[in-house]
C-alpha cells in the first residue's frame, strides 16, 4: 500500500479519538481544520500533504471538514481557518491560524518532527499488530527488541505497558513503570497509564462487596464513599456511563465532600477515557452544568 495513503486521511468526529488522540501515542499528528468554502485552505493543504509525505511515516496528516464536524472545532478553540495543530502523546502542543508559506511551514515540521528509523517504526507497528491480535508475549519481544537500542523510546516504553495491562497483569505494568528514570515517568503518555492501573487497583472485585456497596447506597444517598467505590467496579467492568452517573450524582448532593474527591475522580476517568469519547463528552456537559448553575 502506498504510504501516502496511510499516513494522510480524512477524519471525523467520531474518529477523532483513534485517529488523533490514539494514534498521537505513537507518532506526531498534524490536524488540519478546513472548509471547502476556504480558499487559503486549498492553497495550505497541498503543501501540508507534501511535506506529511516527504517525512515518511513519522508523522500522519489528518484533514477535518469543520461544516461537518463543528463540535470538534469548538473544543479546540477554532475562530478562524485554515487552522493547523500538532498532537503528540494525546495532547495538541503546538499549532497556527491562518495561511503561512512552504519555508515557514517546514520550520513547522522541522521544530516537532523527527524522522523516525525505518526500523524502528516497522518494529513498533508489528508490536501493535500483535497486542491488538492478543499476542502480547510477540509484541513484548518486539518491544523488548526496541528498547534494547534506544531505551527511552517513549512509544515502546508505553506498548510494554500497555500489553501488561491487556494481559491483566496491573502488577507487573505498574513494577515496570516504577523502575523507570523519574523524567520518563512524568512523561503524559506513561502518567495516563499509571492512572489506569491506579483505577484497576482500587477497584473492588469480590461480588459480595460490591453488593453491600450498592445496598449502602440505596440505604444513604450522602454515603459518597460508597459511591466513588462503586464507580471504580462499574469503570473498570466497562460500564463508564454509570461509573460516572454515580459521581455525578455525589457532585450534586455535596460537591465539597472530601476535598471534592468525587469529582476528582469523574476527572481522572475523563483522562482515561480520551476528551473526545462521547460519553467523556457528555459527562463534562453534566458535571459543568452542575458546577455553573
Amino acid at each position: 500500500m502506498d504510504q501516502s495513503k496511510q499516513n494522510i486521511k480524512d477524519i471525523s468526529t467520531s474518529t477523532f479519538e483513534v485517529d488523533v488522540i490514539q494514534a498521537s501515542n505513537s507518532s506526531p499528528v498534524i490536524v488540519d481544520f478546513w472548509a471547502p468554502w476556504c480558499g487559503p485552505c486549498k492553497q495550505l493543504t497541498p503543501l501540508l500533504e507534501k511535506l506529511t509525505n516527504e517525512y515518511k511515516g513519522a508523522v500522519d496528516l489528518c484533514k477535518i471538514n469543520i461544516d461537518e464536524n463543528q463540535a470538534v472545532a469548538g473544543q479546540m478553540g477554532i475562530q478562524s481557518i485554515p487552522a493547523v495543530f500538532i498532537f503528540k502523546d494525546g495532547k495538541p502542543i503546538d499549532g497556527f491560524m491562518g495561511n503561512i508559506t512552504e519555508t515557514e511551514l517546514r520550520k513547522f515540521y522541522e521544530k516537532h518532527i523527527v524522522i523516525i528509523d525505518n526500523s524502528t517504526s516497522k518494529l513498533l507497528q508489528d508490536s501493535i499488530d500483535m497486542k491488538n491480535l492478543e499476542n502480547y508475549d510477540g509484541a513484548l519481544l518486539k518491544l523488548n527488541e526496541i528498547l534494547e537500542k534506544e531505551n527511552d523510546n517513549i512509544n515502546a516504553i508505553a506498548e510494554v505497558a500497555d500489553c501488561y495491562i491487556k494481559m491483566g497483569d496491573h502488577e507487573k505494568s505498574a513494577a515496570f513503570i516504577d523502575s523507570l528514570p523519574k523524567l520518563i515517568q512524568d512523561n503524559a503518555q506513561i502518567k495516563k497509564f499509571k492512572t489506569i492501573i491506579d483505577l484497576a487497583q482500587n477497584a473492588p472485585a469480590d461480588a459480595k462487596i460490591i453488593e453491600e456497596l450498592q445496598i449502602k447506597v440505596n440505604d444513604n444517598p450522602d454515603d459518597h464513599q460508597a459511591r466513588i467505590e462503586l464507580s471504580l467496579y462499574y469503570n473498570s467492568s466497562g460500564n463508564q456511563e454509570h461509573a460516572a452517573d454515580l459521581l455525578i450524582e455525589s457532585i450534586k448532593i455535596d460537591r465539597e465532600w472530601n476535598e471534592k474527591a468525587a469529582q476528582g475522580q469523574l476527572l481522572k476517568f475523563f483522562e482515561v477515557w480520551g476528551f473526545s469519547d462521547p460519553i467523556t463528552i457528555e459527562k463534562r456537559k453534566n458535571l459543568s452544568a452542575i458546577l455553573f448553575s
